[in-house]
């Protein structure tokens, strides 16, 4: 149910069966292809918060400036799911399960080091720049992010 009323589209339990699953993502496939008009592929590769743009075809960041900054895997994933879900808080648990694959071993702290790394590369604008931290909740990204 936390899942729904923080905004996920559909939720299923374990176990599930093949049919099921691939029932609900035919039925959201579907919902996605009727609401609207789709834009160019190139407007939706691109995202932009800040001056900064991740164009995610290349998986390549710029800073303000046009210069490109190097970005791990996990540091673009994790990047890119802030910019996915900008302006709420993403909790802990959450960011380890989509950092689990690119760093193997995952610990509580491995989190928190990805997060810093991101931080330095990103630069400091505030008391913790573009990503906040939320007091025993997890982190939000606080830039608007515009696509295209």
């Amino acid at each position: 149910m936390l899942g729904l009323e923080l905004g996920a589209d559909d939720y299923i339990a374990k176990p599930f069966g093949t049919k099921e699953l691939l029932a609900r993502i035919r039925a959201m496939l579907r919902r996605g292809t009727a609401v609207g008009p789709v834009a160019p592929a190139q407007a939706r590769d691109m995202l932009r918060f800040d001056g900064w743009g991740l164009d995610l075809r290349r998986r390549e960041l710029t800073d303000p400036s046009g210069t490109a900054v190097e970005l791990s895997g996990a540091e673009h994933d994790l990047l890119l799911s802030f910019l996915e879900d900008t302006q709420r808080v993403i909790g802990r648990d959450r960011l380890l399960e989509l950092s689990r694959a690119r760093l193997g071993d995952v610990t509580d702290r491995s989190v928190d080091v990805l997060v810093s790394r991101l931080r330095r590369k990103l630069g400091s604008t505030g008391a913790d720049g573009l990503i906040r931290t939320v007091r025993g909740v997890g982190y939000m990204f606080t830039a608007a992010v515009e696509r295209g």
